[in-house]
């Protein structure tokens, strides 16, 4: 029961901080710069924030790890994605650009959280 608590206040605690970036992207200029504060900062910080008082800090670094080395990932992962899209089909291209996003993600993780 315990978890499904502490899931119901990572989703409260996520989508009140979505509401609040959108009200500050709102108010930004060019309306492009909305997408940095979007839901994937509100959902990430209030998770963090709910780990940090539920569990302990080692769990919050490792959770804060995880979400960095997925990051990584995905700027590899777009960094590859678009020369591949130019010489194959879109599918081919995103299953070949999943490998940079694994390795990536696993190279930043791993000795990080061996340690």
């Amino acid at each position: 029961m315990h978890d499904v608590l502490i899931l119901g206040v990572k989703a409260l605690a996520g989508g009140l901080l979505v509401v609040a970036f959108a009200v500050v992207s709102e108010s930004l200029k060019p309306k492009r710069f909305a997408g940095l504060f979007s839901a994937a900062p509100a959902v990430a910080l209030a998770g963090l924030t709910i780990t940090l008082l539920d569990k302990s800090a080692h769990d919050a670094h490792q959770a804060a790890v995880g979400m960095l080395a997925g990051s990584g990932g995905m700027i590899a992962y777009a960094g590859v994605v678009i020369p591949l899209l130019r010489r194959m089909r879109a599918s081919r291209a995103a299953t070949a650009a999943l490998a940079a996003w694994v390795i990536v993600a696993a190279v930043v993780s791993v000795p990080v959280l061996a340690a």
